[in-house]
């Protein structure tokens, strides 16, 4: 399948952010993205080697922190498997919902995420075959909106406590989706991705055709050891049955 396309731009880049090797970890960047398209955050493993194409994790920040969440993260996801980045949501501001589910938001974060991609990849050893964006709360619903729209881009879509736009619902277009592998995590006690949300979702993508993994948690969403140990577990699981 093929999977994302680094831009003109970003290569033209490589020269002058040549990969490195000798980053303190954990390791924080922030960088106005190429292009102008906003600011964000860059995660590297332990030991990043350059020889080396690493599976690359978007997230896309839940309500009420910014892209600097990743880092934060990532070393409770994994310390070695991955390199991640997080763009910042350009809708925070003022408002408590960082990732609006209006057509103007999904786009902008779109364009977000491949800039956040495509700057990550001019200056790391990335394997385009193994993108996978994931969020939470309306960062995990605008994960779901981008890869539905995009299935082609990305080799999985994780949404933690985010649930299923019902205007961006795949069935129309599941041919090209099918082979979108999926991962839904939903909270007990959640009020913005109830339990009847999550069969309720569960029963479209099974129609559709998706591959798709669902993890249930007590309480309310919480993004600990446990939660991002299973992300973790899963991409890498996905990563194994392509390999075989």
């Amino acid at each position: 399948m093929n999977r994302i396309k680094i831009s003109p731009l970003a290569t033209a880049k490589k020269a002058v952010l040549a990969a490195e090797t000798d980053f303190p970890w954990p390791k924080l960047q922030r960088h106005l993205s190429i292009g102008g398209k906003g600011e964000f955050s860059l995660f590297l493993p332990v030991h990043y080697q350059s020889s080396y194409a690493y599976p690359l994790i978007v997230w896309l920040h839940q309500d009420g922190a910014d892209c600097g969440e990743v880092v934060e993260l990532m070393p409770k996801v994994s310390q070695r498997n991955y390199i991640a980045v997080s763009p910042q949501s350009s809708f925070g501001g003022m408002s408590p919902v960082s990732w609006p589910n209006c057509e103007e938001s999904i786009e902008a974060a779109y364009q977000s995420v491949m800039a956040s991609v495509d700057s990550a990849s001019s200056r790391f050893n990335i394997n385009s075959d193994r993108i996978y964006l994931a969020g939470a709360g309306t960062g995990g619903t605008m994960a779901l909106n981008i890869a539905f729209q995009r299935p082609d881009v990305f080799a999985g879509v994780v949404s933690i406590d985010g649930p299923m736009n019902p205007d961006e619902v795949p069935l129309h277009d599941w041919e090209r989706c099918r082979d979108l592998n999926v991962l839904l995590s939903s909270f007990r006690n959640s009020l913005s991705f109830c339990e009847d949300d999550l069969c309720h979702s569960l029963r479209l993508l099974h129609v559709a055709g998706f591959s798709t993994t669902v993890r249930q948690y007590p309480g309310e969403l919480r993004l600990d050891e446990k939660v991002l140990s299973d992300m973790n577990r899963w991409i890498m699981e996905q990563i194994g049955s392509a390999i075989l």
